[in-house]
């Protein structure tokens, strides 16, 4: 080739690359939130159904947008997303539902009483259960209280029913994956007085059950996080009379430390920078355990009040959900640094909230620009030469050119 050909060459290349714009990907932010509903205890009337709506992240001005109302249900308790975010799968009392997140449209259903934390994975949907007997106010009895749905249709994946793995005896509640396995919370919580602190593991691959307990201080165990290395942390609410946190491996006992003579109760938890953030009931902060050691770290400040949910973003932001339980409920964002973002009316009792992100190519059109440097692959400045050059533009791309010959 010519020297005067390769230059017209690398030139058209140049050329070629600049003319074609500017792609990237562009995060879409949505935030589903379960709102629980309200209910009157002593007449059973339901003041408010459940229901699920959406929070576009990204708007200048967000607001709630609902997308499906589960009437004839009187409670709600939790909502798995698919990986991808096309599909949402809701726990509403005694039915799990499976539903097209973009519409709220429901896709499949399986009546299951007692259905209370939902986990998502692979094509299986894990369900824990348990509820109370209005007549005796105590738990109800189920042949399972951890079964696996078949994430397609909602079918029961029968080689998954606790009994056939041995798993829990009682009522249960946080469930997590890790290291291949996923973990129960096992708290007998419906039956007052009589609270048990166990976790539960079953092998994904074998379908082995093991357990172990949290000793006497590790009662009724109700969130449930995967940590960094492999280990699953537990926050009991005891009795209601106390807070303690609980560490498992897997395989060895498990670790159990008293942390407040005041319950949790139903105060938010999430994981965050390789811990576990919690409230402890009354307190208007949140604490902070270490997940490798269950040692105190420095927590963080929060609204000012109780909160009854909680979502970490990767961000180094947090959504909260507040309520008063009877007539208003809202979700707030948080910066850990920079404090609130903003704060918006919800359906009552938001408890669940879970953020669906989605990358969507654009091209943006530029105009004239001009090239502010050339360098090498070792990033020397050159204004001549043969070899790989990189030249940096006055935009911020960068184009490369293969030059032949000066």
């Amino acid at each position: 080739m010519k020297k005067s050909n390769v230059f017209q060459f690398s030139r058209l290349l140049v050329l070629v690359i600049c003319s074609a714009g500017v792609w990237h990907a562009q995060a879409q932010d949505r935030a589903y939130v379960l709102c629980e509903g309200a209910q009157d205890f002593y007449s059973g009337e339901v003041l408010e159904s459940p229901r699920i709506g959406t929070i576009d992240l990204s708007a200048s001005t967000p607001d709630f947008e609902v997308l499906r109302v589960f009437n004839g249900h009187a409670f709600a308790a939790d909502l798995a997303l698919s990986e991808d975010g096309s599909m949402v799968y809701v726990a509403a009392e005694d039915t799990v539902y499976k539903l097209e997140a973009a519409t709220g449209e429901i896709l499949a259903e399986q009546p299951l009483q007692g259905a209370r934390r939902l986990l998502l994975d692979g094509d299986r949907l894990f369900v824990s259960r348990g509820d109370v007997d209005p007549m005796t106010w105590g738990s109800v009895d189920f042949d399972h209280y951890f079964v696996a749905l078949d994430a397609g249709d909602l079918s029961w994946d029968t080689g998954w029913e606790a009994a056939d793995n041995g798993g829990p005896g009682w009522a249960s509640e946080g469930i997590c994956v890790s290291e291949g396995a996923v973990y129960v919370a096992i708290n007998n919580a419906f039956t007052f007085g009589e609270e048990v602190g166990l976790i539960g593991r079953i092998d994904l691959t074998t379908g082995a059950y093991t357990e172990t307990e949290l000793g006497p201080d590790g009662l009724n165990p109700v969130h449930l996080f995967s940590g960094d290395d492999g280990a699953v942390v537990s926050v009991n609410v005891q009795q209601y009379d106390g807070t303690s946190l609980s560490r498992w491996t897997g395989t060895s006992d498990a670790d159990t430390e008293v942390v407040a003579d005041v319950t949790a109760g139903c105060g938010a938890a999430d994981w965050h920078e390789g811990g576990v953030l919690y409230q402890v009931y009354g307190e208007a902060g949140f604490r902070k355990a270490d997940g490798a050691t269950l040692a105190a770290e420095e927590g963080w400040s929060g609204n000012g009040g109780s909160v009854y949910a909680m979502q970490v973003l990767s961000s180094g932001q947090v959504l909260l959900g507040t309520t008063d339980f009877a007539t208003a409920g809202a979700v707030e964002m948080w910066d850990f640094e920079a404090g609130l973002q903003w704060s918006i009316p919800v359906g009552i009792a938001p408890g669940k909230m879970q953020v669906s992100m989605t990358a969507s190519a654009v091209q943006e059109v530029e105009g004239p620009r001009t090239i502010v440097e050339t360098v090498d692959l070792l990033g020397r400045p050159v204004k001549s030469g043969k070899g790989m050059l990189l030249h940096l533009w006055s935009d911020g791309t960068v184009t490369k050119e293969l030059r032949l010959a000066d």
